[in-house]
């Protein structure tokens, strides 16, 4: 009886860290789900990335649970200026039977998103894990940062 009493306090406890602790890692990839579903949709419709609107719409379908009571979610997509460069083209002449280079372009726009979302621990004890991170207000925040390009090689950057 006396192991009883000792034991369901510590099981208890490492069961409600476990809950918390769960809880942020999961959090932790539905954020980086999102960014990636934002740099999706960024990539294909580029005005997109100055509608924020759109940015939480297309977060929040690729990870709904971002959307849970007590959480903040921010995300920013941020689109840079055309770059130009050039390469060797390899082309198949049929009468020569060789290869042959020409020069070629492509324009691409650099783009970078980041998604953060910021909640609060479910338990005492998750508390208790931020006081001993040295977060005083019992909270946790996950961050994902991706890049990607947009083709702009056409106008518009549509085939």
């Amino acid at each position: 009886m006396v192991v009883a009493a000792v034991a369901l306090p510590l099981l208890l406890t490492f069961l409600l860290a476990l809950l918390d602790i769960g809880r942020v890692v999961f959090l932790a990839a539905e954020t980086d789900t999102a960014a990636h579903a934002v740099r999706c949709l960024v990539e294909a419709q580029a005005e997109s990335a100055s509608r924020p609107g759109d940015l939480d719409r297309s977060a929040r379908e690729a990870s709904p649970s971002l959307g849970g009571e007590g959480l903040e979610l921010d995300i920013v997509a941020s689109v840079g200026e055309v770059e130009r460069r050039e390469y060797g083209h390899k082309l198949f002449d049929g009468k020569e039977r060789a290869f042959f280079e020409r020069s070629a372009q492509v324009s691409t726009r650099p783009l970078e998103v980041t998604v953060s979302v910021r909640g609060y621990y479910l338990t005492p004890v998750g508390a208790l894990i931020a006081q001993a991170s040295g977060v005083p207000d019992a909270s946790f925040s996950c961050k994902a940062h991706v890049r990607g390009l947009i083709d702009e090689t056409i106008e518009g950057g549509a085939w």
